[in-house]
């Protein structure tokens, strides 16, 4: 089955199990890193919001061996875990002083969004961009957003200071900061594995060279701009009494390590890149660079290796 035909076929079946006018489609969608997903959204009658379900990885599943059935049973789970949100009033929207409180903010690469950044309100930020967005809401639907471009702006008659302060005030009270150990964050999936090689890996965990911090969010969504927030930053390098190197690891998170523990940074830029081209999906890579956080200072740098 071509993609083409699997996209076909998962229309006509969904046609089939959702009630008469039910609006099931399937477009582009532009995502981080200017890379394009097919989306495919079901607008239930009465509903006017529907989760993004992108595709491509499901397709790539397909030609990895999986069944169509199991797919498109995995498809419809996604969506009813995420559908219990089934309207929005958006007039809400119109008024700046009615959102004033959920906009927050996110970090993407620069150059890699060039493209996206001539149609949004951003602050450059290293080899980087700090955009917005608002938060719909809380809950299940924990993802659910809308960017901020130009034209709300203008709609709105506020100037850029206006939503740059809002959202430097929102972010770190509704999006908290977390920072947990990698070790602590990987045991638990160590219970799967037989008794000795569970004592082995944990062994190893326990016994890491260096010591390795995930940094992210509550929401573990967007959480790379958790570096933006510089008290708890802060807290970070004074409990470990260091300076830092942060890693991004996605646009979700960033991996810090105290500096005395780093060995040779200079192998570091060539780990992130490594990660980035084998492990991150392109729509979620912030960058290739590696930052430096000077735990007297308080001002993150990026590193230059030479």
């Amino acid at each position: 089955m071509t993609y083409k035909e699997f996209k076909q076929k998962l229309t006509d079946n969904l046609t089939e199990l959702f009630p008469a006018g039910t609006h099931i489609s399937i477009r582009q969608f532009s995502h981080n890193n200017h890379i394009l997903l097919d989306g495919l959204t079901i607008l239930e009658p009465g509903s006017n919001i529907s989760p993004t379900i992108y595709l491509n990885s499901y397709f790539s599943k397909y030609l990895d061996g999986a069944s169509f059935p199991a797919l498109q049973n995995q498809i419809l789970s996604y969506y009813y875990e995420h559908c219990s949100l089934r309207n929005i009033d958006t007039s809400f929207f119109t008024c700046f002083d009615n959102i004033r409180s959920r906009i927050v903010y996110k970090l993407i690469h620069y150059e890699r969004n060039r493209e996206l950044l001539k149609e949004v309100p951003h602050v450059p930020y290293l080899d980087l961009a700090i955009v917005f967005y608002c938060l719909i809401q809380e809950g299940p639907c924990k993802n659910a957003a809308i960017p901020i471009y130009n034209e709300h702006l203008e709609y709105w008659n506020i100037s850029m200071e206006e939503l740059y302060d809002a959202a430097f005030t929102n972010t770190p009270v509704l999006l908290t900061f977390c920072c947990d150990s990698l070790a602590d964050l990987v045991l638990p999936a160590l219970d799967l594995l037989p008794g000795p090689e569970r004592d082995e890996a944990r062994e190893t965990l326990h016994s890491q060279i260096v010591p390795m911090y995930v940094i992210t969010n509550q929401k573990r969504f967007n959480g790379a701009c958790c570096i933006l927030y510089q008290k708890e930053l802060k807290q970070v390098a004074e409990r470990l009494k260091d300076s830092l190197y942060l890693l991004p690891s996605s646009v979700h998170e960033v991996i810090a390590m105290p500096a005395s523990a780093a060995g040779d940074p200079k192998e570091l830029p060539s780990l992130v890149q490594e990660i980035n081209l084998t492990e991150v999906a392109p729509e979620e890579i912030l960058s290739d660079c590696v930052y430096y956080y000077n735990w007297h200072t308080g001002q993150i740098s990026v590193y230059e290796s030479s």
